[in-house]
């Protein structure tokens, strides 16, 4: 395989690995609130997140000192998402199944299968990863093609006031700029390839994923054919294999053989579990919301205190400092993602912009980003 082949390569498999339970149902979710301005809200600054993760990191030397300044925090989210593949998987096999699809144990069977290949995927040699990638890549025309004709025309508008787009803006914004920080298959990719190419791919690439799931926008209680079944569970799998990769023998080399994210399987196991006391699919949908949370607020927050040029050492007196502000932003995003007024999420947004003052203090600071 020829350079810019390979470089092509790694960036459909970051592009493959970067489609995960976000954006396998959240694209759909915001395009029936908005229509296809909600497809912008998500698509926008997600796609430009990814694409200037690689570009600002520059090398991949730039990001080994970053995998190795913040290896907890890069981890943490590593195994949080793992955790969330779990339960949407489960979500996905109460919820999203027709009746007559649904079997009494899915909600068990279709995580601990998903996990299960993902273990087995993640045991592929590091040279297999650019064509699985491509491979995952590729099977979202399937989906496309399989969905021509389905659903009803959309247009830019859709259930809600378009002017919550504007008040839930910011907390997407944030968090789809921030997070690809902390996610390890870009780091992967950043470590393989050379120059701007992979990143500028795997923007173009991710782009095109997220209309694979535009492309099934209608998505929604027991609406799922089997072809968008097999694609969710197919793309979840292969993240979840991607990051119990690197978890294992990636950019968070382990000294053990193969490193199992415990404590995140037993919060998804419970999640799992309290699933099956939920009634209406609009507590599924908040619950789903809460989630996304980490990724909008938690994981924000973490990069901004601890992940930039003049970010502190992390204290005691910090932490403390984070842990209050992120409640104070917990309880805004609550009122604002799920309940009422819708501006509200706006200013759990603007708390987290704080982040870096707040948790300063008087440390000493330190270099940390990976160009310092």
């Amino acid at each position: 395989m020829t350079h810019p082949l390979r470089t092509i390569g790694w960036a459909l498999y970051g592009a493959a690995s970067w489609t995960w339970c976000i954006g396998l149902f959240l694209p759909a979710i915001l395009m029936q609130w908005f229509g296809w301005s909600g497809f912008l809200l998500i698509a926008i600054p997600n796609v430009l997140g990814a694409t200037a993760m690689g570009l600002l990191l520059g090398s991949p030397d730039a990001s080994r000192a970053f995998c190795k300044r913040h290896p907890q925090a890069i981890g943490l989210f590593v195994s949080l998402t793992i955790a969330f593949h779990l339960l949407f998987l489960s979500i996905v096999a109460v919820w999203i199944f027709p009746p007559d699809m649904v079997g009494p144990w899915n909600w068990v069977l279709f995580p601990l299968i998903s996990l299960a290949l993902g273990l087995l995927l993640s045991l592929a040699p590091r040279s297999w990863w650019p064509l699985l990638g491509t491979i995952a890549f590729a099977s979202g025309s399937i989906v496309v093609v399989s969905n021509c004709g389905c659903g009803d025309s959309l247009g830019w508008s859709g259930t809600k006031p378009p002017i919550e787009l504007v008040w839930l803006a910011p907390i997407f914004i944030i968090g789809f700029l921030l997070c690809p920080w902390l996610d390890a298959p870009f780091h992967r990719v950043r470590q393989e390839t050379e120059g701007p190419l992979g990143f500028l791919v795997l923007g173009g690439g991710f782009l095109f994923m997220l209309l694979v799931t535009a492309s099934y926008w209608w998505l929604g209680e027991r609406t799922g054919t089997t072809v968008v079944l097999a694609w969710i569970f197919g793309q979840s799998t292969f993240t979840i294999g991607a990051n119990l990769r690197e978890l294992r023998d990636g950019v968070l080399t382990s000294s053990t053989f193969i490193e199992i994210p415990w404590l995140a399987l037993v919060l998804a196991a419970a999640f799992i579990i309290g699933l099956q006391l939920i009634d209406t699919w609009s507590e599924v949908i908040d619950l789903y919301f809460r989630w996304l949370a980490l990724y909008g607020l938690v994981f924000p927050a973490i990069v901004l205190a601890w992940c930039l040029r003049s970010s502190p050492k992390v204290t005691l007196k910090g932490l403390v400092r984070l842990i209050i502000l992120l409640a104070v932003a917990a309880v805004l995003g609550e009122i604002g993602l799920l309940h009422e007024p819708t501006w509200v999420a706006a200013v759990a947004a603007i708390l987290i912009l704080f982040t870096p003052w707040i948790t300063k203090g008087s440390s000493t600071a330190r270099g940390c980003t990976p160009t310092s």
